[in-house]
């Protein structure tokens, strides 16, 4: 990763939280009137007015959670929930509906911001330990917490009504969807917090590689479940095929995508292209991805990755999407935040908590085991796992496509789901934030003993 300046924070005064505090009331406020007194339609621009209120209200509450030690994308993810569809209403469900495309560009930035994270000469000597603590950490948890499920499922009325089979079926499910992380959640918070070195190196790393192996093994896991979840659908190799052509297909039509653009952006002496281009061919990308059926995702990091790569002036591109970050981050958690569903935490806030804080131990102790088999050093097998409890955007995919195939069984699913992600997605970035606080700490206090020696 290139050096970035690493902000300086000033202590935490009464003054520095009100005044966004209250600017955040006044735009709640003035929203809520504005919005009962117009017709409930979104023509005449009220939709733009709506991703107006987005920017700014998560503007204000990112400046509050910064104010009181807490990442801005907390802030973000706070709003977007209070001003979601679970509570407020300010932002409906049909606005989250018809905010999508714009959800999806940021999306694609992010995906382009994280596969340029990715530098093979920062990566070569991390690539054994992110392997090796992927593969760990996916395992323990996936065991883990699958019987964690099978033990509370009495407590659980849609797995307790389920023979044997159908609760182990779900429980596999579930326990290699619990090994997810989220890309997203992580690249922003590094981004803000201008991070680098291993650690962040490290995480940044495993949180891309098991995204794409758990998509993988949830598919397949899926395939494999399916007939004791509804006997009427026996096994089938379609959706596996369709799995490596999705993964396979990403990859290629980003690596593909990347080359081309990066030949484009030219070398070190070559004058810097317009920045309208990079979202010319964020766009570009996500219309492909949709035509295709792709993973955006997937496609973005591999794009992000060879433009990086393979181009003297990638990055300056990277630095061109940094320069727009804030702005990329307060709009798509927000919008995030308001998809989450405040019902499901009533419904299965037991289990749920249950599922939470076994999958954080398994985390931990996955990640500390793997690195520590690595090499890793001792700062990293200690605070490592503190970045790999966020969950986002792709663990909510995956849980949709159950529902997608079971229906009734499907719903329930989702519901506990959407319970464990809220839990994660408030919990994860301040967990990450802590984690490369404490690795700056310990950088520190090495350089000043290497200064005192």
């Amino acid at each position: 990763m290139s050096k970035r300046p690493t902000p300086k924070k000033d202590p935490v005064d009464a003054l520095r939280v009100l005044r966004p505090a209250v600017t955040l009331a006044l735009l709640m406020g003035l929203m809520w009137l504005t919005f009962r007194a117009v017709d409930p339609s979104f023509g005449d621009g009220r939709l733009a007015i709506f991703a107006g209120f987005v920017l700014l209200a998560a503007s204000a509450a990112g400046t509050v959670a910064s104010a009181v030690g807490l990442p801005r994308i907390t802030g973000f993810i706070v709003i977007g929930i209070i001003a979601g569809p679970s509570l407020l209403g300010l932002l409906p469900s049909e606005a989250v509906v018809e905010l999508e495309l714009i959800d999806d560009f940021a999306m694609a930035l992010i995906a382009l911001l994280a596969g340029g994270e990715l530098q093979l000469k920062s990566l070569r000597p991390q690539a054994k330990t992110i392997g090796l603590t992927t593969l760990v950490i996916t395992g323990i948890v996936w065991v883990g917490v699958a019987l964690a499920i099978v033990a509370v499922s009495p407590l659980v009325p849609f797995l307790d009504e389920l023979p044997l089979g159908g609760t182990v079926a779900v429980a596999l499910l579930l326990g290699v969807w619990a090994a997810n992380s989220s890309p997203d959640l992580t690249v922003a918070v590094i981004e803000e917090r201008h991070a680098e070195g291993p650690l962040a190196e490290i995480i940044l790393g495993v949180t891309i590689v098991k995204d794409v192996l758990v998509i993988v093994l949830f598919t397949l896991t899926l395939a494999l479940v399916t007939p004791l979840l509804d006997p009427g659908q026996p096994f089938s190799a379609e959706a596996l095929v369709t799995l490596a052509v999705e993964i396979g297909g990403s990859l290629v039509l980003g690596a593909a995508m990347g080359w081309v653009f990066s030949q484009y952006l030219g070398g070190k002496g070559t004058d810097a292209r317009s920045p309208f281009a990079t979202f010319l061919f964020a766009y570009l990308m996500i219309v492909l991805v949709l035509q295709f059926h792709f993973e955006l995702l997937l496609t973005g990091v591999a794009a992000g990755f060879v433009i990086e790569n393979l181009s003297p002036a990638g990055e300056k591109m990277i630095q061109g999407i940094r320069s727009v970050a804030v702005v990329i981050f307060a709009f798509f958690f927000t919008v995030a935040g308001a998809r989450l569903d405040l019902g499901a935490v009533t419904d299965f806030w037991l289990v749920a908590s249950v599922i939470i804080l076994t999958r954080l131990w398994f985390t931990r102790l996955g990640a500390m085991k793997g690195t520590a088999w690595s090499g890793a050093g001792a700062h990293v097998a200690r605070y490592s796992w503190m970045g790999l409890i966020s969950q986002g955007g792709v663990s909510l995919g995956l849980v949709l496509v159950v529902q997608e195939n079971f229906e009734a069984l499907g719903s329930e699913v989702l519901a506990l789901a959407m319970a464990v992600i809220l839990g994660n997605i408030l919990a994860g970035p301040v967990l990450l934030a802590r984690a490369l606080s404490a690795e700056e700490v310990e950088e520190e206090a090495r350089a000043e003993e290497a200064a005192t020696a």
